[in-house]
């Protein structure tokens, strides 16, 4: 049975001028301001961030140090590091940066090496932190290559299409685009409502049973069904009342990556506009003359058109009025 729940942390008094909770890409429909920077947030930025801008910033913060250190040899004077040769201020600082990087990866050609204690010591604490700064990005790197970034898709529009029962049904489908394992995968399904075109209208969120809410393995695709019964908040409502109601379905996917033990989520939404009514979704997948299954990723999206079971509508429907009072 469905039922109304409490906010789950997307908000209620929002208004009706918000798109939507969830964007088609997955992300949350949020701009942030006001946030405060704390060191932790480093190793998170770097964690998440694209790769092109990661290998800029490591290559920005490798040439940055060789910089810095440059600097503080040049001010000591190339005379103090052995086999310096001599030239313009410019010339010796490019000296001085390349002993700097010699000395942070701790290679040592042979040619450029500390003349006096200073320099020494000074060499010393930058190859002391060259281990820390290189393990630091080595630990990073595996970190962004060890992360789980599911590539479960949805289908880019969910459907009412006729189920059993003489009962319609909300489906969406997805599917894993890589060749991995999936396992245990569970779905959630959310359906968020605005029952007046007042500006301050709360939201009301409601927990939409699944037919099939778990299954094995993710080895096909799986079509996400709630059945439209009496005790669906669907029951009774057409197409034309999910707009007035600024309907919204949230779609959340849990399961496990079999290549490497880690669990994983995925999430998807539907505005009312991306519903669409009298379609069915058409089969991806078949059986060949040898037996093997043949699973064709590009028919995720494709439906075809299927004759709804008459839809029952009450007076209650027809002012797709309800009480603006949400239990908090």
């Amino acid at each position: 049975m469905a039922h109304q729940i409490h906010d789950p942390g997307f908000g209620i008094k929002i208004g009706r001028n918000a798109s939507r909770i969830v964007n088609a890409d997955g992300t949350m429909n949020v701009r942030r301001y006001g946030e405060r920077w704390h060191p932790s947030d480093v190793y998170h930025a770097l964690l998440t961030m694209s790769w092109t801008r990661f290998i800029l910033s490591s290559i920005l913060a490798y040439v940055l140090l060789n910089v810095a250190f440059g600097f503080v040899y040049q001010l000591i004077g190339t005379e103090h590091i052995l086999n310096s040769p001599e030239g313009t201020w410019i010339e010796n600082l490019e000296t001085v940066m390349f002993f700097s990087a010699q000395t942070i990866t701790t290679v040592g050609y042979g040619n450029l090496a500390p003349g006096t204690p200073l320099v020494s010591a000074i060499a010393a604490l930058e190859a002391l932190l060259g281990l820390f700064v290189f393990g630091i990005f080595t630990g990073i790197s595996f970190g962004r290559f060890s992360r789980i970034r599911p590539r479960i898709t949805f289908s880019t529009t969910a459907i009412i299409a006729p189920f059993r029962d003489s009962t319609n049904a909300f489906m969406f489908r997805i599917v894993n685009e890589r060749s991995s394992i999936v396992m245990d995968p569970s779905a959630q399904l959310m359906c968020v409502m605005q029952s007046s075109s007042a500006k301050d209208a709360p939201r009301r969120y409601y927990q939409l049973p699944l037919d099939v809410p778990k299954i094995s393995s993710l080895a096909m695709n799986w079509t996400l069904v709630h059945p439209i019964t009496k005790d669906s908040p669907l029951w009774g409502l057409t197409e034309g009342d999910l707009h007035t109601l600024n309907a919204e379905f949230l779609g959340i996917i849990t399961a496990i990556d079999d290549s490497v033990g880690q669990s994983f989520y995925a999430r998807g939404s539907y505005v009312a506009n991306e519903v669409v009514w009298g379609r069915r979704f058409e089969q991806m997948f078949w059986t060949d003359d040898v037996g093997t299954v043949e699973l064709h990723l590009e028919k995720i999206h494709d439906t075809i058109p299927a004759e709804l079971y008459p839809i029952p509508r009450t007076a209650e429907h027809d002012t797709v009025m309800y009480d603006d009072e949400v239990e908090r």
